[in-house]
């Protein structure tokens, strides 16, 4: 008798792998973002635009991959609410809490959700590896600051403190319903209902202030925001289906590290030796979420092969 080992599959190395992908997207909608502000292009206008046309394209792939349009039963309302309200708010937030404070200083505030998700989730009992957990969530913290405060000046008021701390809640928040509440719906499908529904949410904002415009200029950087952003929201929620809302936060902190680089590659932005160190920090802290296994799962099983007629058996 001999003894084969049965090739172990490595779902969390693959679902770190669609967060860090997930985390690049975002960091370029970050950067094209950037350079939408700096144009005078409003608000409403630029994310009515990139979430209808995120929605657009991830309906797309959904139709190429012949995968449902409609979520599953009981699971629709949700999905709207994740990206009308949710999402919605969220960026509103944000965008409220940069005028409040440098980008530096509210991303700073902002990039503590990872810690938010992961005491939520212990709370609540998931099934999480606690000192792995605390140890990855301490690196990516500690690479957050060092890549943000590096290379910006860094300032914030109290109230652009407390309108960022409330963008990391709602988006601690959407990440731990959009695990928890959305279980049986593809994926994509997902991604599209969250997409469509901040669009029209962001659209009827603007409507109602009379800052939507479709005639904007800028059409190049506006479509790839929409196609960045789908493949942004499509990538996060086949790696929460994965990993789970805690290690899809922690992973998804290379946006910072990765908004960087896209900055000093496109923007004519410097790159500081500490913010490269804050990036491996950041990966590190990755890796232990890769590796990390829930308390009470089991190693590899090894299989046993008995030889069939001179073959072992498959």
């Amino acid at each position: 008798m001999r003894v084969t080992e049965r090739p172990h599959p490595a779902p969390d190395a693959v679902g770190c792998a669609f967060a860090g992908a997930a985390a690049l997207s975002y960091a370029a909608t970050i950067v094209i973002g950037h350079s939408l502000s700096r144009a005078g292009v409003p608000s409403a206008t630029a994310l009515g635009i990139r979430f209808g046309v995120a929605a657009l394209a991830i309906g797309a792939v959904l139709v190429v991959r012949r995968a449902p349009l409609l979520p599953a039963a009981g699971e629709r309302v949700r999905l709207a609410l994740l990206g009308g309200v949710g999402y919605s708010l969220e960026s509103t937030l944000f965008f409220l809490a940069l005028g409040h404070a440098t980008a530096a200083g509210a991303a700073l505030v902002f990039y503590v959700y990872p810690g938010m998700v992961a005491a939520v989730e212990l709370g609540l009992g998931a099934p999480l590896p606690l000192r792995r957990m605390l140890l990855a969530v301490g690196l990516s913290a500690a690479g957050t600051l060092a890549v943000v405060a590096s290379g910006s000046r860094v300032a914030i008021s109290p109230a652009g403190v407390a309108f960022a701390l409330g963008a990391a809640a709602v988006f601690a928040a959407y990440l731990i319903s959009g695990s928890r509440f959305v279980r049986t719906t593809d994926a994509w499908t997902r991604a599209a209902w969250v997409a469509g529904g901040a669009a029209v949410s962001s659209t009827a904002r603007g409507l109602l202030t009379g800052s939507f415009s479709l005639s904007t200029g800028h059409r190049l950087e506006l479509l790839a925001y929409g196609a960045f952003t789908a493949t942004a929201f499509g990538l996060m929620f086949t790696a929460l289906q994965r990993l789970g809302p805690a290690r899809t936060a922690v992973v998804m902190t290379l946006e910072a590290f990765f908004a960087v680089v896209l900055g000093a590659a496109f923007l004519g932005e410097g790159l500081a030796p500490t913010q490269v160190a804050g990036g491996v920090g950041i990966l590190v802290a990755a890796t232990v979420v890769a590796f990390a296994r829930a308390p009470g799962s089991a190693a590899p099983v090894p299989r046993l092969a008995a030889p069939v007629d001179g073959v072992a058996a498959r």
